[in-house]
């Protein structure tokens, strides 16, 4: 759900299936791998609002709300509230390391406002603040 959300603010439209893998750290259970290919598409692909997977009803980043996070937990037999307050939390972790680190981190100015401009277009960016 972490990973997700991160993509969505950060303007990656294109994680698909083929960038998420599965470690067996004990050989016998499966974990998410640690992150890996994360870029902001969105420097790079004029018009690109769309992520590469639905992630319950939508692929529309502008889209990605509390409700879809809602129904997205319906679906997944999911404690409502874990999911939200999940993502709440990774907001709020995501606004404070952006502003800490985004000066440091190697990327061109026009990716660092491209993610500035995109991040608040996406409503759990804001409904969760």
């Amino acid at each position: 759900m972490r990973f997700l959300i991160r993509l969505h603010l950060i303007g990656n439209g294109n994680m698909h299936l083929k960038n998420w893998s599965l470690i067996y750290p004990d050989r016998r259970s499966a974990a998410l791998s640690p992150a890996y290919d994360l870029v902001s598409t969105i420097p790079y692909m004029k018009g690109e609002d769309t992520a590469a997977l639905n992630h319950s009803r939508t692929r529309k980043m502008a889209e990605f709300n509390v409700d879809e996070l809602r129904h997205l937990a319906a679906k997944a037999l999911l404690s409502e509230k874990l999911v939200v307050d999940t993502a709440a939390e990774t907001v709020q972790r995501f606004r404070q390391t952006w502003q800490a680190e985004k000066e440091h981190l190697p990327l061109v100015d026009s990716v660092v406002e491209a993610v500035e401009t995109h991040a608040p277009t996406v409503p759990l960016y804001s409904e969760l603040a």
